[in-house]
């Protein structure tokens, strides 16, 4: 029986075990990666309503017992506290409903942890699903390319997918995180056939990734390939086996970037100010405002959602700081943001809150199962300080923690045949 038939049998045999309910849930579930192809408000739409299914379910069979897992605790404890910071902000009108609406984002990551994704055969259809619909966007975004080539004899340097925005990045590198260091763990460990199949499948998300020519994305799918593979290198087999496929990698990843007029200029120091001289580029320009008013407003911050409202009426700030102030809906780093618009309560308590979901995804890791022993990457990766989107925004929540979802439930997986 070939694994995927096996796949969908088991996730069969398991909806023929749920109620009628769950079972139209579970499906409904296990479509996002497809809802996801479309569009942020469906995909909003898809997250919110199975967190407040998993609030009906929870409170229907009178269990309550996650909200107790040190995880959500902290949640729970970071956001009382940008619901406070935002309620005495000066505009706590808008300030509040975005605090009060992030909550929707781990919320789905519970519903995913402890309901949707806490059976061995659901997690396994939905990294079918994720495949068919990572398969569809890699043809996507290689048409997209291929076709400007055609007509303009040139890479486009940002490519927007079925979006219209510069996001499609973030839905493979973040979003199908999960998927592709699951292929990446199990190429090194299959036979050399199949190996070599499951690395062609990963390398098309990373090469799919990279001509998206979002920098962030590719490294962090990058990195999260090589550490998946790198966990499950314990022979000398295996050794080889990843010396092998990694200089395959290189190689292909390096004849991409040096083709003429190409997507290398994206990724070339010398053309790229914030990679070549990070506080004289328009990147540190926006993080500026938000050290500024960070330091202006030290204690409560400004407010949940506000930098986008009073960036330009934000100082120029002290002398030392570098560089000028540049207005965006966000300044582009998650920890700044915290301190801004939260403040030294709010980002302590965000710090605790990331710290206690790696801790959780990474105390399982030398458990018998693949789930479990990756599942730190997703979240390790995707909160590591870096140039960011917003914390609090839609998009990048629906990406990110759809991945950290996903990574709270392969931690939860504890038989040792997983597959």
């Amino acid at each position: 029986m070939s694994p995927l038939f096996s796949c969908v049998k088991d996730f069969r045999i398991s909806l023929q075990k749920s109620t009628r309910i769950e079972k139209l849930f579970f499906l409904f579930w296990a479509l996002g990666p497809f809802v996801y192809l479309i569009e942020r408000t469906p995909a909003d739409i898809w997250l919110t309503l199975l967190g407040i299914a998993f609030l009906v379910k929870s409170y229907k069979e009178a269990n309550w017992s996650w909200l107790f897992v040190t995880w959500v605790k902290c949640v729970g404890v970071f956001w009382a506290i940008t619901l406070v910071v935002s309620a005495i902000c000066i505009n706590p009108i808008y300030s509040l409903g975005e605090a009060i609406a992030w909550i929707r984002f781990p919320l789905y990551a519970a519903a995913c942890a402890f309901w949707l994704g806490n059976d061995r055969s659901r997690l396994n259809m939905m990294f079918v699903i994720m495949g068919v619909a990572t398969t569809f966007m890699i043809g996507i975004l290689f048409f997209e390319q291929f076709s400007n080539y055609i007509e303009a004899g040139h890479a486009l340097k940002r490519l927007e997918g079925p979006y219209g925005d510069f996001v499609p990045g973030s839905f493979l590198g973040k979003a199908m995180m999960p998927l592709a260091i699951i292929l990446a763990a199990q190429a090194i460990t299959k036979s050399l056939f199949k190996g070599f199949a499951l690395a062609l499948m990963c390398g098309a998300v990373v090469l799919g990734t990279l001509i998206t020519g979002e920098r962030v994305n590719t490294g962090l799918i990058s990195i999260g390939v090589f550490l998946a593979a790198l966990s499950l290198t314990q022979t000398k087999e295996n050794i080889k086996r990843l010396i092998l496929f990694g200089s395959i990698a290189l190689t292909v990843i390096g004849s991409i970037l040096s083709v003429p007029n190409g997507i290398g200029s994206r990724f070339s120091f010398n053309e790229n100010p914030e990679l070549s001289n990070y506080f004289d580029s328009a990147y540190w320009f926006s993080v500026r405002p938000g050290v500024v008013a960070a330091l202006d407003a030290p204690v409560t911050g400004i407010g949940v959602g506000m930098h986008r409202l009073i960036c330009p009426d934000i100082a120029k700030g002290p002398s030392w700081l570098k560089g000028k102030n540049e207005c965006h809906p966000h300044p582009h780093q998650f920890y700044v943001q915290l301190a801004e618009e939260t403040g030294l309560f709010g980002l302590a308590a965000g710090l605790i809150m990331i710290g206690s979901i790696i801790i959780k995804t990474a105390s399982v890791r030398k458990s018998r199962t693949l789930y479990s022993g990756l599942a730190w990457i997703p979240p390790a990766l995707l909160f590591f300080p870096q140039p960011s989107a917003d914390f609090f925004g839609q998009w990048n929540n629906l990406f990110l923690w759809f991945a950290v979802g996903l990574a709270l439930a392969m931690a939860e997986d504890r038989k040792a045949d997983a597959t």
